[in-house]
């Protein structure tokens, strides 16, 4: 027998294949139609609000996903992932408006909210910890990033918050055993691999700018010599210094516009 699918479980499942593929525009027509429809179910009405809300962070429309996860925590006030999302519209952490003090304490007061609700809730407690780092409550961030890697010691999320709070308030020892237990831990991980580099090249930038004593520094591939005085040295013409590039006076054609001396001209 095949099974009968309602017009509003269609549109939530069209909803979420095109939000998932990155359509964004797409996704909110058939969802937007699925609010219209009459006596829906309760909690495919909040999803949909949600999954509208997911986008509109994504797009940046931070007021437009205040409005909506309204509408889905009316209808579930206890859901641990819409009230993450509805920090994440108060923080408004990557908009170029920063929030207000009051907001801050709202998507705070969210992210508690939410892991009350779920304790392994990964994504509010690294928000949380990002938020307080934010807010200067450096003390706090670390605690509760430190506790949220020692409940999720397998997820990169996880390390990565805590690894950088630790460098900023200045635990640099903790900080290298974490990265050397992590290095290990994570081995394989391309974020990981991303992450050695990066410090691997800030490192070798610091050296080389505490070896230099502070003189100019010549990118190695222009191989630019020392200036070399002209040969006049008349009283007319004081001497001017140059510099001498160390390479050929003009360039090389390349291979393939030189001239075949053998062909003959049509």
């Amino acid at each position: 027998m095949v099974p009968i699918l309602s017009l509003a479980e269609h549109l939530l499942a069209r909803g979420r294949r095109l939000r998932s593929a990155g359509f964004f525009h797409e996704a909110v027509k058939p969802l937007e139609r699925m609010l219209t429809l009459p006596g829906q179910n309760t909690s495919i009405s909040a999803e949909t609000f949600a999954l509208l809300a997911e986008m509109s962070l994504r797009k940046g429309k931070y007021k437009k996903a205040v409005h909506q996860l309204e509408s889905a925590l009316r209808l579930l006030p206890s859901c641990p992932q819409f009230l993450y999302l509805m920090g994440r519209a108060l923080e408004r952490r990557k908009a170029r408006i920063v929030a207000t003090q009051a907001e801050m304490e709202g998507a705070a007061a969210n992210y508690l909210a939410c892991l009350e609700n779920d304790p392994n809730h990964i994504e509010a407690r690294t928000a949380l910890g990002r938020l307080r780092l934010r807010q200067g409550l450096l003390d706090e961030a670390v605690s509760i990033l430190r506790h949220g890697y020692q409940a999720n010691p397998n997820r990169y999320a996880s390390f990565i918050a805590l690894f950088r709070s630790l460098r900023l308030v200045g635990a640099k020892d903790e900080a290298k055993s974490l990265l050397k237990k992590a290095q290990f831990q994570f081995a394989g991980d391309l974020r990981m691999s991303i992450l050695l580099g990066r410090l691997n090249f800030n490192r070798s930038v610091r050296r080389q700018r505490k070896e230099s004593n502070e003189l100019p520094r010549v990118l190695p591939f222009l191989r630019i010599a020392d200036p070399v005085p002209q040969q006049d040295q008349s009283p007319s013409r004081p001497t001017r210094m140059f510099i001498r590039l160390d390479g050929p006076e003009k360039p090389s054609i390349p291979f393939a516009l030189r001239k075949n001396p053998n062909r003959k001209s049509s």
